[in-house]
């Protein structure tokens, strides 16, 4: 009876363990499932990249405006290595680009990675919070959503001060310094044309005019509805294969611009407004960055590239100095020889040597021409209504139409037409282009604290 008990109290003793085994085994799985929350502490310093230029001689940068610089709202997206686990915290104010900021975050320790923003909606915020890769593409309305009331959009990725790793170690009780290189999701594009010493009149290929610069207008065709939220390796937009963006309803990707007489102004060239930051250009269209994937055969007179790419059109009203027979009237006596919008009319049915003759009109031409014995009828004129002559480049490709041609974002292109040529010509305009990278007015340091509440 009492070799009975003892088996008994030995058995009971043995379940005992195993269950007090098997709660401790729970225990043990759910702290390892849960990571500490702690108070760290992360300093971040923003700044902008110096980088090289293309078309100018050394490393030239220009500073952004103040309204182009102003960060009104700064968040931070912090998660783990993996992607998951994302949190953010974002913090408003009318000058942050200014103040140190401290944000206070609760969050664990180990390796994170963490990525910043400014001037962010709240519906872009948790579209990249509920994407798998936390960049998903997004869609403007016009890109006054991005740049109007100091809200351009601008966005990077945290690195370590000392060795730029993008891993970044959260630990307890300890300073991690860390820095973040911010870049606008757009671009700017700024026409400048090389005048006349001393004169606002540009320069042609031939002395058979005039333009002013104050009627030479251009807007950007086919610029991007979409973007990435962060900068992609290899510059990729939403729109990258030629292919695909071609196969699929393209239209609905891209913006069709105005009418070109009615867009903005030419601006007067200047090296020194380029070399000297505080001379610096600020004009220009904004416009979303759109690069391109060549992956498919595409037309050889660039229809299929001006489906996707986006290029500049330009309007320039020109008034011709001979008219009627008569040669190298002044500015003001041609005017007055022509229709008041300037209107006036070429005959396609002549020698090269009289290709630079105009007429106010078409049965003045007819006329002319027969003293002259050639034989045209009205279908052999060209009609410039309004004296307007228009032009197109592809924006980073003077003279082709490459990969290259693609923008790319945070820079400031300015396009310089160095001469226009006018009147029955194969050539349109010679243009130089400037790739100028765009850098934040002044330098923001910020603090942050996590876990601190």
């Amino acid at each position: 009876m009492r070799h009975l008990k003892l088996t008994y109290n030995l058995l009971v003793a043995l379940i005992a363990i195993a269950g007090f085994s098997g709660c401790s085994q729970d225990e043990f799985v759910e702290r390892q499932e849960m990571q500490p929350q702690i108070e760290a502490q992360l300093m971040l310093s923003i700044s902008m990249p110096q980088i090289g230029t293309r078309a100018v001689d050394g490393e030239k940068t220009l500073s952004g405006t103040t309204e182009e610089s102003k960060c009104r709202k700064l968040t931070l997206f912090i998660m783990d290595t993996n992607g998951t686990n994302i949190q953010d915290k974002t913090i408003t104010g009318e000058d942050l680009e200014n103040e140190f900021l401290y944000f206070v975050v609760n969050t664990s320790i180990g390796n994170k990675k963490i990525f910043v923003a400014a001037n962010m909606t709240d519906t872009q915020i948790e579209s990249i919070k509920a994407a798998p890769d936390h960049n998903p593409e997004q869609l403007i309305n016009n890109i006054g959503d991005i740049t109007e009331d100091n809200s351009f959009l601008m966005t990077g990725q945290a690195v370590t001060e000392g060795s730029n790793s993008e891993i970044i170690n959260i630990e307890e009780h300890k300073m991690t310094r860390i820095k973040a290189t911010l870049t606008r999701v757009m671009s700017k594009v700024l026409l400048t044309c090389t005048t006349k010493s001393d004169t606002e009149y540009v320069n042609l290929t031939k002395d058979n005019g005039y333009i002013r610069l104050s009627d030479v207008h251009y807007i950007l065709e086919t610029t991007n509805k979409k973007f990435f939220p962060f900068k992609k390796a290899n510059n990729e937009d939403p729109n990258f294969p030629m292919s695909t963006t071609l196969a699929a309803n393209y239209d609905a990707n891209f913006f069709t611009a105005t009418n070109v007489t009615a867009g903005e102004n030419a601006v007067k060239y200047d090296i020194q407004r380029i070399e000297e930051d505080d001379k610096r250009y600020t004009e220009g269209i904004y416009c979303l960055e759109n690069t391109i994937n060549i992956d498919t055969e595409s037309s050889n007179d660039f229809s299929d590239a001006q489906k996707v790419a986006t290029y500049l059109k330009v309007a320039a009203k020109f008034t011709p100095k001979n008219i009627d027979g008569e040669t190298n009237l002044t500015e003001q006596e041609a005017k007055n020889r022509l229709s008041g919008n300037g209107t006036f009319y070429t005959c396609k049915k002549v020698p090269t040597s009289m290709k630079d003759m105009c007429y106010s009109n078409i049965s003045t031409g007819i006329d002319y021409l027969r003293e002259s014995g050639l034989t045209v009828t009205v279908n052999d004129f060209i009609t410039y209504e309004g004296g307007w002559q228009y032009y197109e480049t592809f924006v980073n490709s003077p003279t082709d139409f490459s990969v290259a041609s693609g923008i790319i974002r945070n820079n400031y292109y300015i396009i310089n037409v160095t001469a226009f040529n006018t009147l029955q010509s194969d050539k349109t305009i010679e243009v130089n282009t400037t790739m100028i990278p765009w850098v934040l007015k002044g330098r923001t340091t910020i603090d942050v604290e996590t876990g601190n509440n």
